[in-house]
């Protein structure tokens, strides 16, 4: 069986607001093997986006252990986290978050300039490979706004491949696509799932959902 990549017990989030306490996720219970495809799915306002700040390490919980790569998160510093989720995780956004100004090369090199351990001389080989692995080797010179949704969504996969993460984590990385792009960009997910990357989906798309191996539910902040 395959190692545990994620384990989260009794995990909880809560806000303090003017009405009082806000409960976003209760007692949470998830494990996700390394080389797992899980679908988290529920409606808006759910808690699902919470849990994948969480899991993604831009948020913490306010109770619970969650143990990432073998770490116990809560023990780690902040430098000693900025460094387990830049090598670690890539993220795959719903709105891509490229940026505007740089070309689709400089956009996928960005998170490396904050990897220690890759070299700079490298930067330009490992971008055109992952944009190869894409399809888009002949786009690595236009500029995001000369792209389709579904190319700027494949640049953003590559960028998040870049590190070569243990996991990926999508936000409705879909929800702005048509169908066809959708497709395109869901088979490419699945199929980095199959060369072993583990993905993580928040998906309202039921169909997507269907084709992982997993399908988690949650509602008013717990897993069903």
């Amino acid at each position: 069986m395959n190692e545990n990549l994620i384990c989260l017990s009794n995990l909880s989030k809560s806000f303090v607001s003017r009405a009082g306490t806000v409960e976003v996720l209760r007692g949470v219970d998830l494990s996700i093997a390394r080389g797992e495809c899980v679908a988290l799915v529920g409606q808006s306002g759910s808690g699902k986006s919470t849990l994948l700040s969480i899991i993604g390490l831009l948020d913490s919980a306010t109770s619970g252990t969650y143990t990432l790569c073998g770490s116990a998160v809560s023990s780690l510093s902040h430098y000693q986290l900025s460094i387990l989720r830049n090598k670690n995780i890539g993220w795959i956004f719903q709105n891509f978050n490229l940026i505007s100004e740089l070309s689709v090369l400089k956009n996928i090199e960005l998170p490396m300039r904050y990897n220690s351990e890759i070299n700079k001389a490298d930067y330009e080989t490992i971008a055109m490979k992952q944009l190869s692995s894409v399809g888009l080797q002949d786009k690595a010179h236009s500029y995001p706004d000369q792209l389709s949704g579904g190319q700027q969504q494949r640049v953003a996969i590559a960028r998040a491949l870049v590190g070569d993460p243990d996991m990926l984590l999508c936000d409705e990385p879909t929800g702005n696509l048509d169908s066809k792009n959708s497709k395109q960009i869901t088979d490419l997910l699945l199929e980095l799932n199959k060369r072993g990357t583990t993905v993580l989906i928040v998906t309202h798309d039921n169909e997507f959902a269907s084709k992982c191996q997993r399908i988690v539910q949650i509602s008013d902040g717990e897993i069903n």
